[in-house]
């Protein structure tokens, strides 16, 4: 399985066969699963990171996360509105 779509998994157990169906049919959801693993990634090097620009990057990295899930919230609420072809 793609490991930004396992990410998404683990953010949102409760969606895992919205994710899973979605995930089959559109490389554009698998595009952003991937964005989000990466953020996921890039965040958790950036906590223990000594860098001075930690804090700010940190922040970045969390609003990233916040607006990528929001964004993959509405690729499966608009998914499930709208039947497979």
């Amino acid at each position: 399985m793609d490991e930004g779509v396992t990410a998404v998994r683990r953010q949102f157990p409760a969606r895992i066969k919205a994710i899973d169906d979605l995930s089959a049919r559109s490389e554009d959801f698998r595009e952003i699963c991937r964005d989000f693993a990466d953020a996921q990634s890039a965040l958790q090097k950036w906590n223990v990171s000594t860098d001075p620009k930690r804090g700010e990057r940190v922040v970045e990295y969390q609003e990233l996360i916040a607006e990528l899930s929001k964004e993959i919230e509405g690729a499966l609420d608009h998914a499930s509105l709208s039947p497979p072809r």
